[in-house]
């Protein structure tokens, strides 16, 4: 049995919290999470990867859960949060690591084997397709495509007022967002025109669902209570501002042995359907899996695909042809 251990490490300024199973000297996975999430959307992985051979670590990303962040918008560019992921690996002492992104923390996972191919051992990027560079500002792109409707991120950028919505019940806010982009509750999530607030059009699961219980949900909860949902949202709010610093980079091809796992009820992956088609061009070595019955949360939905998938990977891709994946720990 790989038992998940607490600790903190510090990188780049900050006291990240990270739990962890497997033994340090082994191969490093480095699991990023995405939004409205934490260490724990990686539960159901760590003790298997650990049981593999790997030492799984995943953290509280900047902003989140017990790591904390500032409050400004520009603390949370693209750059600032690559620098992030680059130091906890020189903090656990590896050359390399294979990165495993969720959401956010997948476009950061992209970023991350893009401008530090050295570092990446391999990538698995879930839900969120990498389709290469941007012509425009994310949100001058997204303003186009909507118009006057209803668009998440576009109401994110908004200062105080998303954080009013999601903070006045966290507990509700949290349990409407892991139902409605679920395979089981995305038949119910419906975005009208004149809808002003986030969770306008999410309802709540008539029972817990096997994948986020009570106990699982509180743990999240505890965390958003305690830091709020400031830092979290500034991920978005410094969108513009990542693409700005990044529109003159030549280098966005990614190397690394890639997978892609997108969940085939998932909305993002629906709305992402261009940047999916266009991966092949920037990603050479890829390997796509869609799971069924799947929607935006993939690893706590259907763990136990996403861990077969992930671990076959990486036996094909570091382990069966010499283990170059060995030298993502130490020595």
């Amino acid at each position: 049995m790989a038992f998940i251990r607490e600790r903190r490490v510090r990188a780049n300024g900050l006291d990240f919290f990270v739990a962890e199973a497997g033994e340090p000297g082994a191969p490093l996975v480095l699991c990023l999470h995405g939004f409205p999430e934490c260490w724990a959307s990686w539960r159901y992985q760590l003790p298997a990867l650990a049981q593999s051979g790997y030492h799984a670590v995943a953290p509280d990303l900047r902003g989140y859960g017990e790591t904390g962040g500032p409050k400004e918008v520009d603390a949370y560019r693209q750059s600032r949060l690559v620098a992030d992921v680059i130091a906890l690996m020189d903090a656990l002492d590896a050359p390399r690591a294979v990165l495993v992104g969720h959401d956010w923390g997948c476009m950061l996972a992209w970023q991350v084997a893009r401008r530090h191919p050295d570092r990446v051992a391999a990538v698995a990027g879930l839900s969120v397709p990498y389709g290469g560079p941007a012509p425009k500002p994310p949100t001058e792109s997204m303003r186009e495509l909507f118009g006057d409707h209803f668009f998440y991120m576009l109401y994110f950028q908004q200062p105080d007022l998303p954080e009013q919505e999601l903070e006045a019940d966290v507990e509700d806010s949290l349990r409407r967002m892991f139902h409605s982009l679920s395979a089981d509750g995305i038949d119910d999530f419906r975005v009208a025109p004149d809808d002003t607030r986030v969770l306008t059009a999410m309802r709540p699961p008539a029972t817990p669902p096997r994948w986020m219980r009570d106990e699982d949900l509180a743990y999240y909860v505890a965390r958003f209570r305690k830091t709020g949902f400031t830092g979290a949202l500034n991920w978005y709010r410094a969108m513009d501002a990542s693409w700005a610093e990044s529109r003159d980079d030549d280098t966005w091809t990614i190397p690394a042995p890639t997978l892609f796992l997108g969940g085939m009820q998932d909305p993002v992956v629906l709305f992402s359907q261009k940047a999916l088609a266009r991966m092949p061009d920037y990603v050479p070595d890829l390997t796509t899996v869609m799971i069924d019955r799947c929607g935006h949360w993939i690893q706590m939905e259907q763990a136990v695909e996403v861990n077969r998938e992930l671990l076959n990977f990486l036996h094909e891709k570091l382990e069966r042809d010499g283990a170059p994946g060995k030298s993502s720990g130490k020595g």
